[in-house]
């Protein structure tokens, strides 16, 4: 089955992009030629195929990308279909589902979507194109910013549309939280809007924080021993590896290839409980990586102890805290193991995330978590590489803090003349305040 990216706004668009960047480069590497050679061939063609089926329509030897192209500007739109920077790839756009403006939104969500409203049509026009080729739709993937007009207003209004246009389909829809210390002086009545209209219309958030992902980049740009700044595409890059590790074809004991949407259903037991959050270890380089060595065990107890300080890092970690200690508490977890080697790790698993204090009081033991595996084939450069997927109370800080500073604006009726020119009055505000505060509130009873 086929899985459609939505790519709003200029984040989205960018990370769009580094998205289909990962999987041609995740079919194209085996990290250990040796492994590959006593591999089951077919199985990695089997792989292979099956990624390509998802994320592209394939005709004469051409890829073309389930994807549609969406911004309110010009600019970042022309750097993805000029024919320069799509020479230098292995695939393309289809330009019927590429829908552009030339006014922008001014990083004001109400214009955002007032503008989705006036590109309906052909934003529409577009998805029934893809679908038109593609045999069956397993899920379909906005990929949008929370802080800028076009990628939350517009953004917000597209994920509506899909839901109406298509009930049935999996809506995973994956957002980029705002440098806490901003990035636009209304952000965060833009995120708080944008999430209370995603929680009502997607099944399920996967929240990236750019604070994270800054962290994340400076670290690998020091380990490499490369003396620069960090920047956009260093973080787009972790965004992307990240993401694709879930996107990627994966099995488990019963089933060769799992649909993704299977994969969600696992993580999201109640129909309330949306918000989702991707772990993954190993954390290096590409430099460090021929000169490091890692097993299983070793991952996994990394993977918990991150787990036990809320954290998304492998660094500063207090390895002194125990699982009774544990600083968040989910409903599911999913683990993706990927490498060319067969070694069960069932037990390792059970010592370290078999702990009734990571989890809900309401959740059965039987249900803590689920492991899917592929072991005929490595992830990108990594022999080893396992992600974790958590349905839990880490993204609440980040919720918390943008209600908060969204009160503080609120109560002095900052910046809301912006919104009221477009129709959103005081009551959209108010109902997205209930909406976000009882999402915060459900998840730290949890």
């Amino acid at each position: 089955m086929s899985c459609i990216i939505l790519q709003l706004g200029q984040c989205g668009n960018q990370v769009g992009q580094c998205v289909f960047d990962t999987l041609i480069e995740d079919n194209l590497t085996h990290s250990n030629q040796t492994k590959l050679s006593i591999t089951n061939d077919s199985s990695i063609n089997d792989y292979i195929r099956h990624s390509l089926d998802r994320f592209f329509i394939q005709y004469e030897n051409k890829l073309t990308a389930r994807a549609l192209v969406i911004d309110t500007e010009l600019k970042v739109i022309e750097q993805l279909m000029n024919e320069k920077s799509q020479s230098k790839r292995h695939w393309s756009y289809e330009k019927k589902c590429v829908i552009e403006g030339r006014l922008g939104s001014g990083n004001n969500w109400a214009c955002g979507y007032r503008n989705g409203s006036l590109a309906e049509e052909n934003i529409l026009n577009s998805l029934r194109w893809q679908l038109e080729h593609a045999d069956r739709v397993d899920t379909i993937l906005p990929i949008l910013s929370l802080a800028g007009g076009t990628g939350s207003g517009l953004g917000a209004y597209v994920v509506e549309c899909v839901r109406d246009e298509l009930p049935r389909s999996f809506l995973l829809t994956t957002i980029v939280v705002p440098y806490t210390s901003g990035e636009v002086v209304v952000q965060n009545y833009n995120s708080l809007l944008t999430l209370s209209h995603l929680y009502h219309s997607a099944d399920a958030l996967l929240v990236f924080e750019n604070d994270i992902l800054q962290q994340y980049a400076k670290k690998l740009v020091s380990y490499s021993g490369i003396d620069r700044p960090t920047n956009i595409h260093d973080m787009n890059n972790i965004l992307t590896r990240h993401l694709c590790s879930f996107l990627q074809p994966i099995s488990n004991k019963t089933i060769s290839i799992c649909e993704i949407n299977y994969l969600l259903e696992s993580v999201l037991p109640h129909s309330f409980y949306k918000l989702l959050t991707l772990r993954c270890v190993p954390q290096l380089s590409d430099q460090a990586l021929d000169f490091s060595t890692y097993n299983w065990s070793s991952l996994i107890k990394t993977l918990s102890q991150m787990y036990i300080n809320n954290s998304y890092l492998d660094e500063r970690l207090n390895w002194l805290l125990k699982p009774n200690q544990t600083r968040t508490k989910s409903i599911a977890n999913l683990f993706l193991a990927r490498s060319y080697d067969k070694e069960d790790i069932d037990k390792d698993l059970k010592q370290y995330f078999n702990h009734e204090t990571f989890y809900s009081s309401f959740i059965s033991s039987s249900d803590y978590y689920y492991l899917f595996n592929y072991r005929d084939k490595s992830y990108l450069n990594y022999e080893k590489y396992l992600s974790l997927i958590s349905n839990c109370q880490t993204p609440v800080s980040a919720l918390d803090r943008i209600v908060n500073k969204s009160w503080q604006l609120f109560g002095q009726k900052a910046y809301l003349h912006h919104y009221y020119k477009y129709d959103i009055d005081e009551q959209e505000f108010l109902n997205s305040f209930v909406q976000i505060e009882q999402v915060i509130k459900s998840y730290n009873q949890l």
